[in-house]
């Protein structure tokens, strides 16, 4: 039987093996989910910045009443900051449905529906169910997110 191999690189990179754009994107798409579930009624601002692309980020909601338009990270995290403790005490967000994908040249495409819910301050429970289209682009081996538009189902808003 050969002898282990004890190599140092073998110790910090514990999974040589690659893994697919597909894989690697739908990985960013359910991080980028789990980022919008509040801890003590905060929105978790900065592991969503290590899924945000650095620099200009475009980010587009659509209330059906009104839209909010983002241009930088910053403008983007205040106002959803904002918006979710003021609605509500405590929130997640959910995929719920099948996410499709498009890769190719160094940027990747996702979309999907998701479930926003909360409890409000007062005690009752809201949800929404919105359509997101991200857009990643690859920098430095990292899918980042450059795009996000979000349009509220027609069925209405709880924020």
């Amino acid at each position: 039987m050969p002898p282990l191999n004890t190599s140092p690189i073998l110790s910090v990179v514990p999974n040589l093996e690659t893994t697919s754009p597909e894989t690697e994107v739908t990985t960013r798409v359910f991080a980028w989910c789990s980022t919008w579930s509040s801890v003590n009624g905060a929105f978790l601002t900065e592991q969503l910045r290590m899924i945000a692309m650095d620099g200009p980020v475009r980010m587009v909601t659509d209330f059906g009443h009104r839209v909010s338009v983002s241009v930088s990270f910053e403008a983007y995290a205040a106002f959803w900051s904002h918006l979710l403790s003021e609605t509500f005490s405590e929130w997640s967000l959910m995929i719920d449905s099948p996410i499709d994908l498009v890769i190719g040249n160094n940027r990747a495409s996702a979309s999907f529906h998701a479930r926003l819910q909360g409890t409000k301050h007062d005690g009752r429970r809201a949800s929404q169910r919105q359509h997101m289209q991200h857009v990643f682009g690859l920098t430095d081996g990292n899918w980042r997110l450059e795009m996000e538009q979000m349009t509220v189902s027609p069925e209405g808003t709880c924020l």
